[in-house]
């Protein structure tokens, strides 16, 4: 690696016949305003202040086996910098050639190769992406460029800014004699001599404008490849298309979660697949296969791609219009399931019917959602532990799901109703509008578009109003804290700021006259005035229509116990009943996970406990915790602290470890209270 101090124009840009490549597996030109504002106002202070401006570090690879020209360049790291320069340099050509100016010369030589093939003769090819407007703006033909594109977005932008200094005074030779007052460091890279470009390059973007998950890896499995240009074309360009640039990040994060066992986090999701690719042996290419693979769902998943039926994709709708993705790592097994002919479409929407029902279900009863990431990294291994429970595919989901031991289980049709008719819809609103939207269409004949409606509270939800504590009765203020938000006054309608706080008789009329939501309205026009009676109807039966709805295909319990195997069930209520036990595994917010003995389920539970929430931990390290019945501390930073210590992974927290069973049970209770964790969600199993 040699490494340089340089000026940026003079020894960079303008030495002849010397092209910057873009490799393929660089993202494309992505700068934008607040990027290519600062770059000018940095280039006008360094000439008003005659001095130079360092503008950071230019990685390049010099030279490639099979080039064919005097010096070719790879570009690591700075080419949205070189472009944004390249780009300048020609507005002060275009300025130039339009005036006469004899700085045409100059600026030609620092944007063309002289003497060379044609196809040479430009000093910078970009990502294919951004090849193409590159080359119609240093053709002089910008107007033909995508005006969208970041390249002709840019170009327009400092276009504005060079005419603005010129009405200021400055010359065009004054621009370029700041643009020649940027320095850089200047790294070339020999991989013959042992430089790893992805190590270099990982270490570089460590600090400053921080590179997307996406960019990360797709350098990591491209960069260092010899095949890289095909392995861009065959695979990565057409994921990339498929899932879209902007969606790439959470489809990998997604992809983890299916493959790992980890707790995955945007901080962490690059290490970890670097982790995930090593451990497993994958080669770039078998790796981009398999990712192309999920990308193909998950493309479906958002809606960007239709390539199946409607009904399999209305339920598709359905997770995206209630913002549940953490369903999409399980959904990936049954899709790839049905892809390899395991299971047929009408299978696959039984599934998606029954997970569509057990996602409102678990809304609308407020069981809360932190256990869904768990129970869905590990709730297909779980399910499926024989080859011939593909037989019976959606009992064995059906009855995982339904058999549960812990809050995850399917809540029944008697709960469903209840939360209904009294839980705060409103403050779940995605879910609240799609419930009212379903309810209108799924029975109707004509459907509503309902995309732009928007939740109206029949009821207002102004406190105090003269006129509906007047309609209301002398009861009003416990109707209004008991049913403002309840599915009995709730509609859907795109006349929301029209009907406000206005009276039961005059909301009527604007319904009457404007809504399309015939099904929800219908008890609402057939009332002469609003009461607690009339929201309780209602809601009874909008919720018999929910239900109806909401409701799934028959399930066969299978009779294995998928969940208890030969073991018995306990929760932390049964302390009591664990003495001369042992114990196999523990499920904790949906998470399952198996162990030797209370010990080792003490070891998992703080490991697991302390990744959920590090700063607790911290904490109750910082102050020597113990229970009031203990004279000693539970959990230090010093192991001289405890009779016998055990270490949370990877970190210096201690916890005493030499407890009974019962002890252990009653400290992972307390641990899971200091987190401010559900204490149900744990339920452990012996044999």
């Amino acid at each position: 690696m040699q490494p340089y101090r340089v000026w940026l124009v003079q020894d960079l840009i303008e030495k002849n016949k010397r092209v910057f490549k873009t490799p393929v597996y660089q993202r494309n030109y992505d700068w934008r305003k607040d990027q290519c504002t600062k770059l000018y106002e940095d280039i006008i202070s360094a000439f008003n202040n005659d001095r130079k401006h360092f503008l950071g570090t230019v990685v390049y690879i010099k030279g490639g086996e099979n080039s064919s020209i005097l010096d070719e360049c790879l570009i690591i790291d700075g080419q949205q910098r070189i472009t944004t320069i390249f780009i300048l340099l020609r507005i002060l050509f275009d300025f130039a050639t339009d005036t006469q100016d004899s700085l045409v010369s100059e600026l030609q030589d620092y944007l063309y190769n002289r003497n060379c093939d044609e196809s040479l003769k430009l000093k910078l090819k970009p990502v294919k992406g951004d090849n193409d407007g590159f080359k119609k703006l240093m053709d002089g033909n910008i107007e033909k460029a995508d005006p969208a594109s970041n390249l002709a977005r840019n170009y327009r932008l400092l276009y504005q800014q060079v005419l603005l200094s010129m009405k200021t005074g400055l010359t065009l030779r004054d621009i370029l004699r700041g643009m020649k007052f940027l320095e850089i460091v200047e790294i070339i890279l020999d991989t013959s001599q042992g430089d790893d470009p992805q190590t270099i390059f990982e270490s570089i973007n460590s600090t400053g404008l921080e590179l997307s998950l996406a960019d990360l890896v797709r350098n990591y499995l491209l960069m260092s490849d010899p095949n890289q240009d095909e392995l861009f074309e065959n695979y990565w360009l057409p994921m990339e298309q498929s899932v879209g640039y902007d969606n790439l990040a959470e489809f990998f994060i997604h992809y983890l979660n299916l493959k790992s066992s980890e707790k995955i986090t945007t901080k962490n999701a690059y290490l970890q697949f670097k982790r995930f690719f090593e451990e497993n042996n994958y080669s770039h290419e078998t790796m981009l296969r398999e990712l192309q693979m999920y990308a193909s769902y998950y493309s479906a998943f958002i809606g960007r791609e239709d390539t199946y039926s409607h009904e399999i994709n209305y339920y598709l709708l359905a997770f995206r219009l209630l913002d549940q993705s953490t369903y999409y790592p399980f959904m990936f097994h049954i899709f790839e399931d049905h892809q390899n002919q395991k299971i047929d479409e009408k299978t696959l929407v039984k599934v998606l019917r029954f997970l569509r029902s057990y996602a409102v279900r678990r809304i609308v009863c407020e069981i809360p959602s932190n256990s869904l990431k768990g129970l869905f990294q590990t709730a297909y291994s779980r399910m499926f532990k024989q080859e011939n429970d593909i037989v019976n595919y959606y009992d064995v989901i059906g009855t995982f799901l339904l058999t549960l031991k812990t809050k995850d289980r399917m809540p029944r049709d008697e709960e469903f109703v209840d939360s209904l008719k009294l839980k705060n819809l409103y403050s779940k609103k995605k879910m609240c509008k799609y419930l009212l939207a379903t309810i209108e269409n799924e029975g109707s004949h004509e459907k509503v578009e309902t995309e732009s409606m928007t939740i109206e509270h029949v009821l207002p939800q102004k406190e105090n109003s003269a006129v509906w504590k007047k309609e209301m009765g002398e009861d009003y203020s416990r109707i209004f804290d008991t049913y403002l938000h309840t599915l009995g006054n709730l509609t859907i309608t795109g006349h929301n700021s029209e009907l406000g706080t206005r009276s039961f008789a005059e909301k009527k009329k604007i319904i009457l006259n404007n809504s399309k939501a015939n099904i929800l309205n219908k008890q609402i026009l057939s009332e002469d005035h609003w009461s607690e009676n009339c929201i309780i109807k209602r809601a009874e039966s909008l919720a018999l229509l929910a239900v109806n709805y909401f409701d799934y295909e028959n399930v066969s319990l299978i009779n294995r116990a998928i969940e208890s195997e030969d073991g018995k069930h306990f929760t932390l209520e049964d302390i009591g009943e664990v003495s001369h036990t042992t114990p196999y595994k523990f499920t904790f917010m949906g998470e399952m996970v198996a162990v030797k003995s209370h010990r080792d389920m003490l070891q998992k539970m703080m490991d697991l406990l302390f990744g959920l929430d590090p700063d607790c931990f911290d904490n109750l390290a910082r102050v020597q915790y113990h229970p009031k019945s203990a004279s000693h501390a539970y959990i230090s930073f010093s192991a001289t602290d405890l009779h016998s210590a055990g270490q949370i992974s990877k970190t210096d927290i201690y916890f005493e470890k030499h407890l009974s069973a019962i002890s252990i049970m009653m400290f992972i209770k307390r641990m899971i209270e200091e987190c401010q964790l559900d204490t149900d969600d744990f339920v452990f199993y012996i044999e």
